[in-house]
């Protein structure tokens, strides 16, 4: 053991030169015809692409005529590739970033490099998830089992104007499978995978009454031991134990009137939310001292990728999450237009603990359900929509009312006064193991929307697109912390410097006590798009267009939130509003018979009150930061050269990053964390009828490459991830009816080793703590079709 620092943050394809030998393997696997699927595209039996359907603009169009820069992935693309998750999505959309460092709640999601990383629940995500015409209240949310899925959209830029706040970075639009009306179908599917992983989903589909009344039941079950081992309990950490149910009832009783309605439930019960230490320094090798008096290890290794991990004895690190909702949709054409009403409830809730410490020195700990969080969302879009002429107009109304309750309690760990000795005597006589800080919060908040979307066509070729919303937000906020913490108080009293560093830490400072109260808070914001879009032939057109999209501010829902302890309120945790300006250019094209399909954007987005959280020393503040950028251009590429092959390639340079205003503190002049500048996928599938058989066989590979970005936005080095590639592979088997297959399949096939974020060791500065991405995972998936 040294007392230099180690850092391993480079190990593994790290630089561009590795990443060009992946991806020349990956050509030579297309060269031997082993292919990946196209986005949302099937071959033709004559070779050619198929036309692509998305609802992006709340329309049933056709992708090459939407003039915003959107991607569809079809449920073959989604099934050929292997995405079960839209995490996943990743390895086909190159504008898409996803950070999942620990649990599930814990996640974010960004495009074009721009986004909303934190878990706290009174910060809304920049990039909206809609699943079945319906808004998940926190990207978080939108992460439980999708089931059987129809199509995802992914829409890039601002699209507040038709899906409302909380869209101002972009939007990923799901869309699940409805029941068959016509006839009976079903499916049942097995996977097995190494660390112990099982899966097994199905569905049930059918009509009661022909053509008048379906229904739809599908389920899935998943296990699977963790990535990670914990070192101290000689246990697995980081594995998945879920469940999830859907069910769907279609009534169409005549062909001007459709009604759905769905209703779901998951199940999470996993143990998560642990990281490895990423380098190791001088104050976590006297963490390794002090936890060997217990017989334990403070840190598993001092290489994070052997995936050794520690946490202290009697702490567990779990999530448990239970969700569930409803959904009526209906659909009727009224004659002079179509009349769309989506009304939904949901009821989110999950309970956590954690050693936050991540270390065996039992420093702070979240106890075993020590975090509760629950989202109650009730939500009613109604829209009038219809074509007059050359205008297509469409007029709407939105409502939602939302409950937030998260509480939460921040515990000291019996070797806090071994790492800080040098406190005053006073100080360590006073401390108890288990004292702490407690914070309970209920956020209630209202969305009232009024919005018009119109396209007029001025000639066959040349249209023009105006939108508007205006949106009323109210929030309104009861907080209140409370602490129990003697050490600090006699730290205050006696003016201890280390003591009040230590003792009085942000979780557990004894000037919270009590602290909050109540506030509201409410905002009104227009919001809209303007596109002009010219047709120079079918195979090819072009836009040009400018859009504004808005994040609506809130309240910091941290007990560690106030920026001055000493004379806390509940308005001190209020930010406001965040919006953007973006302008872009793309161009659509198909060619060659439709074998080739060539889309491409540029983009300029300037964010206004940008909200970021950062930690001042004291505490964790959201700030509305003056303005932050992304700008750059996207380029994709399809080509089905022969029947049954499909080749893809599609490119994002996005340069996202805070500008030098002064009011962006530290941040000033640096790129937005998790955002690589350049991001490159690749995917090909072939198809193909294996020669004296009734067989037929599906070979798929993709690659995903990103350039060097930095996992945190202050620019320290021990936070950065260097470049990388990951490449995925699948081989399919099956009979021509397709009533059965069987599937061998890889997932991070050369076992890259990457971070997904970096942060400081807690209480043991200079010493860095990692989530880490997933390892190589593989195995084998049979499916029966009936």
């Amino acid at each position: 053991m040294t007392d230099t620092p180690i850092s391993y943050r480079r190990r593994g394809v790290a630089d561009f030169t590795t990443a060009m030998l992946a991806t020349s393997i990956f050509a030579l696997t297309t060269v031997m015809s082993v292919a990946a699927p196209a986005p949302a595209a099937e071959t033709s039996a004559a070779g050619g692409l198929e036309e692509i359907i998305v609802t992006a603009t709340k329309r049933t169009q056709n992708l090459m005529e939407v003039p915003i820069a959107v991607s569809a992935f079809s449920e073959a693309a989604l099934q050929n590739s292997g995405i079960r998750d839209i995490r996943n999505l990743v390895a086909l959309s190159p504008s898409l970033n996803f950070q999942t460092p620990g649990g599930d709640s814990d996640s974010s999601v960004r495009i074009r490099g721009m986004g909303t990383t934190s878990t706290n629940v009174g910060l809304e995500s920049a990039v909206g998830v809609v699943i079945d015409g319906v808004p998940r209240a926190r990207t978080g949310v939108a992460l439980s089992e999708l089931g059987d899925i129809e199509r995802i959209e992914v829409l890039r830029g601002p699209q507040g104007t038709l899906f409302g706040r909380n869209t101002s970075a972009g939007l990923i639009n799901v869309i699940t499978k409805n029941p068959n009306m016509k006839e009976f179908e079903g499916y049942v599917e097995g996977t097995y995978g190494n660390y112990d992983y099982y899966r097994l989903n199905g569905a049930v589909s059918g009509p009661l009454v022909e053509d008048v009344l379906g229904v739809r039941i599908e389920g899935v079950v998943q296990k699977r031991n963790g990535f990670l081992h914990e070192v101290n309990t000689d246990t697995d950490t980081m594995g998945l134990n879920r469940s999830f149910l859907r069910g769907k009832l279609q009534y169409q009783p005549n062909e001007n009137l459709r009604i759905k309605l769905s209703a779901d439930y998951t199940n999470r019960n996993e143990d998560c939310c642990t990281a490895v230490f990423s380098l190791v320094g001088a104050n976590a090798i006297k963490g390794q001292t002090i936890a060997a008096t217990h017989g334990v290890q403070s840190y598993g290794s001092t290489h994070p990728f052997d995936r050794l991990a520690a946490r202290s004895p009697g702490r567990v690190n779990q999530e448990d999450v239970k969700d569930w909702g409803v959904g009526l949709e209906v659909n009727w054409d009224a004659g002079v237009g179509e009349v769309v009403s989506v009304t939904s409830y949901r009821d989110w809730k999950a309970n956590r603990g954690q050693d936050f410490d991540h270390s065996g020195v039992d420093l702070g700990y979240i106890p075993k359900d020590g975090i509760f969080q629950q989202f109650k969302v009730f939500s009613q879009e109604l829209r009038f929509q219809g074509k007059s002429g050359p205008l297509d107009w469409l007029v709407g109304a939105w409502y939602s009312h939302e409950d937030i309750t998260d509480q939460r309690a921040f515990l000291m760990g019996v070797d806090m006064p071994l790492m800080f000795n040098t406190a005053k005597p006073a100080v360590l006589a006073a401390f108890r193991p288990g004292d702490g800080g407690y914070g309970f919060s209920n956020q209630k908040g209202e969305d009232y929307a009024a919005f018009t979307h119109n396209t007029y066509a001025i000639t066959e070729a040349l249209k023009f697109t105006v939108g508007a919303r205006i949106t009323r937000n109210k929030k309104k906020v009861d907080l209140t912390a409370n602490t129990i913490n003697p050490a600090c108080d006699t730290a205050v009293a006696l003016n201890d410097p280390v003591g009040i560093g230590s003792f009085c830490a942000s979780f557990w400072d004894s000037r919270l006590n009590p602290a909050g109260g109540k506030d509201s808070r409410a905002e009104t914001a227009l919001t809209g798009t303007v596109n002009l879009s010219y047709e120079f032939s079918p195979e090819a057109n072009s836009y040009i267009s400018y859009s504004r999209g808005y994040k609506s501010g809130g309240y910091n829902l941290d007990r560690a939130g106030f920026s001055t302890p000493a004379t806390p309120n509940a308005a001190d945790l209020s930010f406001g509003k965040e919006t953007v300006d973006a302008y872009e250019v793309g161009f659509k094209s198909q060619f060659f018979d439709n074998t080739v399909r060539f889309n491409a954007a540029v983009f300029y987005q300037a964010f206004k009150g940008f909200q970021s959280i950062q930690y001042t020393g004291v505490s964790f503040i959201v700030f509305g930061l003056p303005k932050a950028i992304t700008k750059g251009a996207e380029v994709e590429l399809t080509w089905a050269p022969v029947k049954g092959l499909t080749l893809t390639g599609a490119t994002t340079y996005a340069d996202a990053y805070y500008t030098s205003d002064p009011g962006n503190r530290a941040f000033a002049g640096k790129p937005m964390e998790m955002s690589p500048k350049w991001t490159l996928v690749g995917s090909a599938t072939y198809d193909f009828p294996i020669p004296g058989t009734s067989l037929k066989g599906l070979a798929y590979a993709d690659i995903r490459w990103v350039s060097t970005y930095m996992t945190a936005s202050f620019g320290d080095i021990n936070r950065q991830q260097d470049a990388f590639a990951l490449v995925n592979g699948r081989l399919a088997l099956s009979n021509e009816s397709d009533s059965w297959r069987v599937e061998l399949w890889a997932r991070n096939l050369f076992n890259q080793d990457y971070y997904r974020r970096v942060i400081p060791a807690t209480f043991q500065a200079g010493s860095y703590s990692a989530f880490l991405g997933d390892p190589r995972t593989y195995g084998i998936t049979v499916r029966t079709n009936f």
